[in-house]
């Protein structure tokens, strides 16, 4: 067995789903925001839901996202998550970064 082959096989990746809501400030790109937690590290998709009762919620200062998001975890996947949110909370606009843990499913194996 070749090394790429023993490395593959060594490597276990598990992909797991999720629910985020996020709280922007009102003045940021919102795009750019999900943007760019579509590059942190370990996140595969990032789709966007429309939630009424988010939207109603949101105010003068902040609006609030509800998000669907795919990841890949070599371990743990609560601390896979947690490295996701800390790098999110850097992103400027980014207020609050809430993940709903009910959710967090594991759909694969690699």
């Amino acid at each position: 067995m070749g090394y790429l082959e023993q490395l593959l096989t060594e490597a276990s990746f598990e992909t797991y789903f999720t629910q985020i809501i996020l709280k922007m400030k009102n003045d940021a790109n919102f795009t750019e925001i999900y943007n760019q937690i579509r590059g942190i590290k370990n996140v595969i998709v990032v789709k966007v839901i429309d939630n009424e009762q988010l939207q109603a919620a949101s105010s003068d200062l902040y609006n609030y996202s509800l998000l669907e998001m795919k990841y890949i975890s070599q371990g743990n996947s609560i601390e896979t998550i947690k490295g996701i949110k800390s790098e999110a909370l850097k992103i400027p606009g980014l207020v609050k970064f809430e993940v709903r843990t009910k959710t967090i499913l594991k759909i694969r194996n690699y």
